[in-house]
């Protein structure tokens, strides 16, 4: 008796166990199942948003805020030459991804979606730190040296280098100045202008070694420029005590411990 009750007690157990595997299982299925319904729902709306978005937000107006140098047209044609989409959340997107590259001396752009099928490309642009005279056309350079772009057209802001001579220009390279350490001056000169907030129209390397600034009537003498943060950093206040005067300034005794200035105004 014991024995067939055991082997009933076997059976239940099994029976039991057998039941409680299929509605584990069941219900692992049934998980799978609203998982994969779940992700079918979303992969939906992501393909129903991607259609309503190509739809209905393909560019129609496109505005352009920032540019000092570049026109309009200039900045709006570059943006569609660099793989270009023509919908504004796409063109975002694509900007964020891998950022559009349009011209030279433009840092960065900021693409602002301003309706469903209007956008705002935002120009972020970098200061020309110069420019030289070569070849019948002006080549700018930024603040490193490096000659970004040929012109036609002389920027009035932008100081024009003059006196030097120069090997083979090539674009994206740095100028290849022929004296020695007059590289060093260009840029120092440079940067000190657009720190300093001046307005330089040219910058003049004579034969005998002396640098001349130019602005407007007024001529700044620097000699050699050996003291040029010293030299540069008061100019701003020089310019305008000499307003509307003609004549030359003379600074190449100038330094930090002998604040020698004298000008002759022009005959």
């Amino acid at each position: 008796m014991k024995n067939t009750e055991n082997q009933k007690d076997e059976k239940i157990i099994q029976f039991e166990r057998k039941k409680r595997q299929k509605e584990t299982s069941e219900k692992r299925t049934k998980k799978r199942l609203s998982l994969k319904q779940f992700f079918a729902i979303i992969i939906a709306f992501v393909i129903m948003g991607i259609v309503l978005i190509t739809l209905l937000c393909r560019i129609k107006t496109i505005k352009v805020e920032g540019t000092q140098y570049y026109s309009d047209k200039e900045i709006v044609s570059a943006v569609k030459e660099d793989f270009y989409i023509p919908n504004s959340v796409f063109l975002k997107l694509r900007n964020k991804i891998k950022p559009i590259e349009t011209m030279p001396f433009v840092e960065n752009i900021d693409i602002r979606i301003t309706g469903l099928n209007s956008i705002t490309i935002r120009v972020n642009e970098n200061l020309r730190a110069g420019c030289i005279s070569y070849a019948g056309k002006y080549v700018y350079f930024d603040k490193d040296g490096y000659a970004l772009e040929v012109m036609n057209k002389r920027l009035k802001d932008v100081p024009l280098v003059t006196g030097l001579s120069y090997d083979n220009i090539t674009i994206y390279e740095k100028l290849p100045v022929k004296k020695k350490g007059y590289f060093s001056k260009i840029i120092r000169i440079t940067t000190l202008i657009t720190t300093n907030e001046l307005t330089i129209n040219e910058i003049q390397f004579k034969e005998d070694g002396d640098i001349v600034l130019k602005k407007d009537d007024l001529n700044v003498n620097l000699g050699t420029g050996d003291d040029l943060d010293a030299q540069l950093s008061v100019l701003p206040g020089i310019f305008e005590s000499l307003e509307g005067k003609s004549g030359t300034v003379y600074m190449d005794q100038y330094t930090k411990e002998s604040k020698i200035i004298t000008f002759r105004t022009k005959k």
